[in-house]
């Protein structure tokens, strides 16, 4: 039997050096273990933020694995990884039913995202199809995402929403909250031209057939859109 489990486990080995944050220290501690047992190369745990952030600097990892409860506003983390000339992936743990932490994490454009409930087994999953470029969506957190109003939650409508810029998810936030188009063009301060090209890129990245189908899939994902006057406080 051991053999057998030693045969399974081989074929999910991998080279890459791994990182585990968690916010509580026996979790965190616990899934390295784990981890290292299945022949992972956990180089380092972290229990806080500012740790992670040092250790991300210090060890280089290849991947982190993280939590939104210990992470907080995935700003900082991002602003710290910017700065390094190679970015590690980074396998996003969620365990918040708060809308706008998800929508803050999907912003971030991790390279994975799974749901607090999710199997050790999903985890081993996700290692192998991070190594392979692909952003991965465990089945949980899908469902998650169902729950808060995202009816099609797919991969392809993930990767869209993640691709938007900051100004044109300011544009399908007012338009959500019935706004005219000129007056979100006045609230934001540009020219109604402008607003049209917005809407016109938003409408092609979802590949809508028309504009006219902008709002029904603003309403779809009104979840992932935070309040940008919010967000600024």
């Amino acid at each position: 039997m051991k053999t057998e489990m030693e045969s399974k486990w081989a074929l999910k080995k991998t080279d890459a050096t791994v990182l585990v944050a968690k916010s509580e220290p026996f979790t965190c501690e616990v899934l390295g273990s784990l981890l290292k047992t299945e022949g992972f190369d956990v180089v380092g745990r972290a229990s806080k933020l500012d740790d992670l952030i040092s250790k991300i600097q210090t060890k280089k990892p290849a991947c982190v694995i993280t939590e939104v409860g210990l992470i907080g506003d995935a700003a900082k983390l991002m602003s710290a990884l910017s700065e390094l000339k190679k970015v590690p992936k980074v396998v996003m743990y969620v365990n918040s039913h708060d809308t706008r932490d998800i929508s803050k994490v999907l912003e971030a454009k991790f390279s994975a995202y799974l749901h607090a409930e999710d199997q050790l087994e999903e985890l081993y999953h996700c290692l192998q199809s991070t190594r392979k470029n692909d952003t991965y969506y465990s089945a949980c957190f899908k469902d998650l995402i169902h729950e808060l109003g995202i009816k099609e939650a797919d991969t392809e409508t993930l990767n869209v929403i993640k691709s938007l810029t900051k100004r044109e998810r300011e544009v399908l936030y007012y338009l959500t909250k019935g706004m005219t188009g000129h007056e979100v063009a006045a609230h934001l301060n540009m020219s109604y031209r402008t607003l049209a090209t917005h809407k016109q890129n938003i409408t092609q990245k979802f590949s809508l057939d028309s504009g006219r189908n902008l709002l029904r899939q603003g309403l779809q994902i009104r979840s992932f859109l935070t309040d940008p006057q919010a967000a600024r406080q």
